[in-house]
């Protein structure tokens, strides 16, 4: 038998472990938190300069260039940033510096004099101009010549201005200025209290107010992270993630709003607060009409108060545009929906792929769609993980043309301890690129990206299943707050 001296020695020479030094294990988790701090600042003041770089280029100007940029520049900066914040102590420290990093890349975003991704805010500055002159922005489109007199130099521009941007004399900075608008009851609202808030004749004020509604949106998302008790650091998937950051502050997407009034309906949900929830959905569905798709997720913590809310708030709202105009409320949806190819099922990229007849495709992407809808009515997901998944499956099989909406996805997939939902809206950004850019290989490379981020989503999804499962493992995010 071994005496007291020598279960000591046998313990300093490792028979037992090896001793720890609590000044070096001190000094050691000093020096990652140090370098994840470190991480966290570089990696935001080289996304903040992408940021305010890109805001000086267009994608027609710069072409793949911007994507390329975007791509193998910032996304690691992304990657590399909101992961070390993750791994920041004191937490109060690492929620300052996602805060500031937030607000200086959405301030350089609204820099430049144009947009540099699409031109969807010129539109909303246009119908906030025709709706405070007193006509109902459904009633005419914006070439109509009832409006002539309306027309200001900023959607309408003298030949000095088309050549500033590339184009012929006699050119307009909107598109489609052809067809009523497609924008629900509630983004007009939103555009005249823009116009009204933040008046102006550029693209700043909706720059500028698309970035603050993000900021909220961030501020919404910690909210939330606390009371699920996840970790509230996990926030800066979101706040630093470049496709927010060009799409709703660079660009002012008006479904920057959409994603505030869902976030804020989830919080409402965790407080038993139904009636609210549907309130805030349906205006999220009036802001942009796929929002809609969360009184799915959340039926069963909703139930009927929260849809009969959410129907009343729509019906509210479209009311006073169908007395005035009628059947025009439907703007362009049906157009749109045609000059997309849902109908003849063109868009559905990977659904396509199948050899089947173009309107069998179509049928076969509303069956996935609904059995996903099906899947999650059966069973007790939380509703943000029920709704990132609803919204991400939908893109997925809808294959949009344009990246902004699928930033929802990813807004909510943090929310719900998933931000690979982000991963629709880069493949999104590569394909819309690729429609600008008229690129030869235009279909191969929307089911490339598409395909890729099925294949991604799939993988993160499968990994952190076998976390759960596994026992002493935790999940892909640390849950706690």
């Amino acid at each position: 038998m071994s005496g007291p001296s020598d279960q000591a020695a046998q313990s300093q020479s490792g028979t037992y472990g090896p001793a720890i030094d609590p000044l070096q294990a001190a000094e050691s988790a000093a020096g990652r938190r140090w370098g994840a701090v470190g991480a966290v600042i570089a990696t935001g003041v080289g996304a903040t300069a992408l940021s305010w770089f890109i805001a000086q280029h267009s994608l027609l100007g710069a072409r793949w260039h911007l994507i390329v940029l975007v791509a193998t520049v910032w996304l690691p900066l992304w990657a590399i940033g909101a992961w070390a914040a993750t791994r920041i102590e004191p937490r109060r420290l690492a929620l300052g510096l996602v805060l500031l990093f937030a607000l200086t890349t959405r301030l350089a975003a609204a820099t430049g004099t144009t947009p540099s991704i699409s031109n969807d805010l010129y539109r909303y500055g246009w119908d906030a101009h025709v709706q405070l002159a007193g006509i109902d922005p459904y009633r005419y489109p914006p070439a109509a010549a009832q409006l002539r007199d309306l027309r200001t130099a900023t959607q309408f521009p003298n030949p000095a201005g088309c050549a500033h941007i590339g184009d012929r004399p006699g050119c307009t900075t909107m598109n489609r200025a052809d067809v009523r608008t497609i924008y629900p009851p509630v983004a007009e609202v939103w555009f005249d209290l823009v116009a009204l808030l933040a008046p102006g004749n550029d693209a700043r004020q909706w720059q500028i107010a698309g970035g603050l509604v993000d900021m909220a949106t961030i501020g919404l998302l910690m909210v939330g992270l606390s009371r699920s008790g996840r970790d509230l650091r996990s926030a800066a998937w979101y706040a630093l993630s470049p496709v927010a950051v060009i799409e709703f502050a660079g660009n002012g997407h008006v479904d920057g709003l959409g994603l505030l009034l869902l976030v804020a309906a989830l919080l409402a949900l965790q407080r038993g607060r139904r009636t609210l929830a549907g309130f805030l959905i349906g205006l999220a569905a009036m802001v942009k009409l796929y929002p809609g798709i969360a009184v799915v997720a959340a039926w069963r913590r909703g139930g009927w108060r929260m849809l009969v809310a959410a129907a009343a708030t729509a019906v509210v709202s479209y009311a006073p545009h169908v007395l005035a105009v009628g059947t025009r409320v439907v703007g362009y949806l049906p157009g749109y929906l045609t000059e997309e190819h849902y109908g003849s099922g063109g868009r559905f990229l990977l659904v396509g792929i199948l050899p089947l007849p173009s309107h069998v495709t179509t049928v076969l992407a509303v069956l996935i769609v609904l059995g996903v809808c099906g899947w999650v009515l059966s069973h007790d997901l939380e509703p943000a993980a029920g709704l990132a998944l609803l919204i991400g499956a939908a893109l997925l099989v809808a294959t949009p043309v344009q990246p902004w909406y699928a930033a929802a996805a990813g807004g909510i997939g943090v929310l719900a301890a998933a931000p690979w939902w982000f991963l629709p809206a880069m493949a999104g950004e590569v394909y819309y690129a690729a429609i600008i850019l008229d690129a030869r290989h235009q279909v191969g490379i929307g089911r490339l990206g598409y395909g890729a981020a099925l294949l991604l989503i799939a993988g993160c999804e499968v990994i952190r299943r076998r976390r759960r499962l596994a026992p002493g493992h935790g999940p892909l995010i640390n849950p706690t707050g």
